[in-house]
């Protein structure tokens, strides 16, 4: 596989990864708005229906009592879901590919530094050529960038 190559598939898989995170963040967070949109509305009319009932039982000061108790119950429950990691395949599968991509573009990287390093005048004309490579390599990633 080629640098150029290399290169790409590593940036594929690094963008693809991270659309399927910003996907999931945007749902999350839509999901998350609805709900409490939701939420607002019949928690208001609960509330109001709740106090209703509880008050000639409890008195005003234990329904408010209870009622704060069961806001809190709420909220903690609805922090602890929104703190959670989601967790999917799909998303390890692409975090291995995306190392994978980088460890190949790296060792060639390296063969490529390597080639420099170590030659002396003996070697001018394979530095050369490759220095040429490499300046063809950025011309065709400068290239395929604008094409994008």
């Amino acid at each position: 596989m080629s640098t150029v190559t290399s290169a790409k598939l590593y940036v594929r898989m690094a963008l693809l990864r991270r659309r399927v995170l910003l996907r999931q963040a945007i749902s999350r967070a839509l999901a998350g708005a609805l709900a409490v949109a939701a939420l607002i509305v019949a928690a208001g009319l609960a509330t109001y229906a709740l106090y209703l009932a509880i008050v000639p039982s409890l008195g005003q000061l234990g329904a408010v009592l209870v009622l704060a108790g069961i806001y809190l119950v709420v909220a903690i429950i609805l922090l602890a879901y929104t703190l959670h990691e989601p967790h999917s395949p799909e998303l390890e599968a692409l975090a291995e590919m995306e190392a994978a991509a980088l460890e190949t573009a790296t060792a060639e990287s390296r063969d490529i530094l390597h080639a420099f390093s170590g030659h002396g005048i003996s070697g001018l004309g394979s530095t050369v050529s490759v220095g040429l490579a490499i300046l063809g390599v950025l011309r065709k990633l400068m290239g395929a960038k604008k094409e994008d």
